[in-house]
């Protein structure tokens, strides 16, 4: 018996180098697990089990609700039907963020009542199902892409059951659009990543993929422009020189219909050309001023808020109010905010290098804004993120040199979001739409030095 178990051994270890498999018993037993009928389930009561994860943290804490601008705009629009308020009661119509997700908040605080338990249970229950359905469809994504079972598992466990920000998607994703954003990028990247396994790009592709990217960047401009990106490299990949025209037209024509009646609706509010938001001015004021260089960061960053947001201070209300409302207001503090900026070019150069590094590797601060406390859990949270954001970083930049890899789209999800974010002060909510690229580069590019570096085994005796 033992004669025919070592047979079968060799024999799966012969199987496991013939599909370029590491030579470590370890491994050939992972492959043969992962192989097993029953394996394929495993993806989901992983999924099952974060859910659940989930849900209990809302019954142990209490379902709470959003706060902030986007929880502002739901009341109202539950009120009385206008995108508006932004700033609490009094602020006039907005255009200070995307109503999505507002709307559909307002409109479930409509139909179950405001902030009521019923109301924040459907909320909760929906932003997790978003999350999670997310990480399904990465997951799937990813395995079209060229990453192996054994890291997309190791991925989607990080992702599902040790959560780096679950205050995110139980709380925060109620009404803010973090966690829909990174729905429609996956779904933009699957149907990229399944297009380039074909032949040539086909119209209806195009279609499907620039209706998505439309929405994608009426949402989350950021987010909207990796879509693009990907899109862009999958003309380059599958589309012949001679249809580009044809398919940049079809995505142009998408994205001016997906954001006309915004824009519409902005102009006869505002007498403005508003395709998208009027707070950049305001965001840029955030980021960029003669005390950000310094420190406690937390402090300045607590301090500015209280400065000149009228979310934060009532002084910085008023001052808005009577400046004229949001949009004056947004746009004055962004043209002090660039004579700043060009008076002082070493500066901002300085703050934009901050701003990229904090992007990736956030301070310990950013998980306490506002409350300045931290949870013990903090460390391994920060560890886990800045160790796979460093790996995910070099599989990211790997990509774009190998080019022919399809790791070059999940490349371009974890890459481009950030450009936005170098001119402002990044924040977790901020951060989280690169969150699943970067974990699964990252977790794909620690294995894949695993099985280069790891010394080769001599053969049993």
């Amino acid at each position: 018996m033992r004669r025919a178990a070592g047979d079968g051994r060799r024999r799966r270890r012969g199987a496991a180098r013939k599909n370029g498999i590491d030579k470590g018993d370890d491994v050939v037993k992972l492959q043969a697990l992962l192989e097993h009928r029953y394996a394929r389930y495993l993806p989901a009561a992983i999924l099952l089990v974060g859910f659940l994860l989930r849900v209990w943290k809302l019954v142990a804490r209490g379902t709470q609700y959003a706060l902030g601008e986007a929880a502002n705009v739901a009341l109202s629009f539950a009120r009385d039907g206008t995108i508006g308020d932004v700033f609490g009661r009094g602020s006039g119509l907005t255009t200070h963020l995307n109503p999505i997700l507002p709307m559909f908040a307002g409109t479930v605080y409509r139909l179950f009542g405001v902030r009521t338990e019923l109301s924040e249970w459907i909320l909760a229950l929906v932003a997790i199902s978003i999350a999670l359905g997310t990480g399904a469809l990465f997951y799937r994504a990813a395995g079209i892409a060229g990453i192996p079972r054994p890291p997309r598992l190791v991925a989607l466990a990080i992702f599902a059951l040790v959560p780096i920000h679950p205050e995110l998607e139980t709380t925060v994703f109620r009404i803010w659009e973090g966690g829909l954003a990174t729905l429609l990028g996956t779904i933009v990247l699957l149907i990229a990543l399944q297009a380039d396994t074909g032949s040539t790009l086909k119209f209806r592709t195009t279609f499907w993929l620039g209706l998505t990217a439309a929405l994608l960047f009426f949402i989350n401009p950021a987010l909207g422009l990796a879509a693009y990106a990907i899109i862009g490299l999958l003309l380059l990949r599958k589309a012949p020189p001679r249809s580009w025209i044809g398919h940049g037209a079809l995505v142009t024509a998408l994205l001016i219909a997906v954001l006309t009646p915004w824009t519409i609706r902005n102009y006869e509010a505002f007498g403005r050309f508003l395709p998208l938001r009027g707070n950049f001015g305001l965001e840029l004021a955030i980021g960029n001023h003669p005390a950000a260089l310094g420190k406690p960061e937390r402090e300045i960053f607590v301090g500015r808020l209280r400065e000149i947001h009228p979310l934060e201070s009532q002084a910085a209300f008023n001052r808005m109010q009577a400046m004229g409302g949001e949009l004056v207001y947004a746009n004055a503090m962004g043209d002090e905010t660039k004579a700043w900026i060009r008076a002082h070019p070493g500066d901002f150069a300085r703050l934009c290098a901050k701003h990229l590094i904090q992007y990736y590797f956030p301070p310990s601060w950013q998980w306490g804004i506002y409350t300045g406390h931290l949870e013990r859990s903090v460390v391994l949270r920060q560890a886990l993120l800045w160790t796979f954001s460093a790996f995910g970083l070099v599989g990211a930049f790997a990509a774009l040199f190998a080019w022919r890899t399809r790791l070059i789209y999940l490349a371009a999800m974890a890459l481009v979001p950030v450009l936005p974010y170098i001119i402002t002060q990044p924040v977790p909510r901020y951060r989280y739409i690169v969150l699943l690229p970067l974990l699964y580069l990252g977790v794909d590019t620690a294995y894949r030095l695993y099985r280069k570096l790891r010394p080769a085994r001599t053969a049993e005796a």
